[in-house]
């Protein structure tokens, strides 16, 4: 069904439109009455009850919160990580363990250095 909207007026696309949206409503109630017909269906076979049949201790699935309900949560805010190593002849200049060896670590253990002599 092709409908030949270039002939339509401004007030008469709008009505099309205001129907569109009508019809496309009522379509999705009726898909959710179904879907939830089926689940009922579904969860009556198994001899459980649509709750049961839906809660993630049985099924082993977290449920999906709906975006109505849904919170919005603050990202975490990590702590910055403890300095393990130190400078000695630059205490400014530190190393939390963590990525590449910054330049003064890795010259002080090329000249013979131990990792350990380093520990804060």
């Amino acid at each position: 069904m092709t409908i030949n909207i270039d002939d339509l007026s401004v007030a008469e696309l709008e009505k099309l439109i205001k129907q569109a949206e009508r019809k496309l409503e009522k379509k999705r109630r009726e898909a959710v009455k179904n879907a939830q017909a089926e689940i009922e269906k579904i969860a009556k076979d198994l001899g459980v009850s649509v709750e049961d049949l839906l809660d993630e201790k049985t099924t082993g699935r977290k449920k999906v919160a709906r975006k109505a309900t849904r919170k919005k949560t603050k990202a975490a805010v990590r702590k910055p990580a403890k300095i393990k190593y130190r400078n000695p002849a630059d205490s400014s200049q530190t190393w939390t363990g963590r990525g590449k060896r910054p330049v003064w670590l890795r010259e002080a253990l090329e000249k013979g250095g131990k990792l350990e002599d380093y520990e804060v």
